[in-house]
């Protein structure tokens, strides 16, 4: 990994603390966090506003809401303006996929569940121990990226047919294996002997994927640890790692986006702090999309 480390510039703690995704429209950042029922909305300048993804009422205690946490990890943009907002498969309750329909006013939203139950059945039989944490529309396809962590783990990029994808979700219908295009393995090396493992994707203007990784020292999935660092990592077609860079200090980013900025592109980030007494923070920086240099 190159030496030189990214800037970022905050702008803003969101009323919320495991920001686990998070997409940019309009002026707007909309973020999941993987312990909540809701889709949070952040503009530029102005108070957030809120839309449920689900009925329901997590418990406050720690341990009871992480057990029953439906863990919405991946958020992506989709086909009409609408957003997808998906569960990580990494324990039985967890395989629930949410199209949100956001209102252009922004004073609503309307939600539809769809089950992937057979999906995420099908890709646990393909890597140590499922847990998709991030997605991305990426060509003709909808990524899914499978975090790492954990003895044993490794990364890997999940490719799905998008068309099949799409009609799908418009019948909300259950996804199923069929919609499993390959699978590869990525290696993004570690800090310290704590492997990196992916944690989101956003699509890059000129065709890239931009990817975040932590260094989260953690005996599985489940369980959280102490994280030694993260990373930012650029993909070309079909998982080519084409510059990787440290980010600053000991935040585990779980959610990026990238937009274009002239010849440059524009990152916003979030954090996940695992600590519901800390607010997560979201951040922006300006990169070289080619070398991810700052510009």
């Amino acid at each position: 990994m190159s030496k030189e480390m990214i800037q970022l510039h905050p702008l803003r703690d969101l009323e919320l603390s495991a920001a686990s995704g998070l997409v940019r429209r309009g002026g707007w950042s909309f973020v999941v966090a993987d312990d909540d029922l809701e889709l949070h909305a952040y503009p530029d300048a102005g108070p957030p506003r809120r839309y449920p993804l689900r009925a329901g009422v997590l418990p406050c205690e720690p341990a009871a809401r992480k057990q029953a946490k439906p863990d919405f990890e991946a958020l992506c943009p989709w086909d009409g303006g609408a957003l997808l907002a998906l569960g990580s498969g990494s324990r039985p309750n967890r395989r629930t996929g949410v199209i949100v329909h956001v209102s252009e006013d922004m004073s609503s939203a309307t939600c539809s569940e769809f089950s992937l139950a057979s999906l995420h059945a099908a890709l646990a039989g393909l890597v140590p121990e499922l847990n998709l944490e991030g997605a991305a529309v990426w060509a003709d396809h909808l990524v899914l990226l499978q975090r790492g962590n954990g003895a044993g783990n490794r990364s890997a990029l999940v490719r799905l047919d998008r068309a099949a994808a799409a009609a799908a979700v418009a019948a909300r219908a259950e996804w199923t294996a069929d919609l499993i295009r390959d699978l590869a393995f990525i290696d993004l090396g570690d800090v310290d002997g704590v492997p990196y493992g992916v944690t989101d994707a956003a699509a890059m203007p000129d065709g890239g994927l931009l990817l975040t990784a932590a260094a989260e020292d953690t005996r599985d999935t489940y369980a959280d640890g102490t994280c030694l660092g993260s990373a930012l990592i650029r993909l070309d077609p079909p998982h080519q790692v084409t510059w990787q860079r440290a980010l600053p200090g000991r935040h585990k980013f779980e959610g990026v986006w990238a937009e274009p900025d002239g010849d440059r592109v524009r990152v916003h980030l979030v954090a996940d702090a695992d600590d519901p007494s800390v607010r997560a923070p979201l951040f922006v920086t300006t990169l070289d999309p080619r070398t991810g240099r700052p510009r």
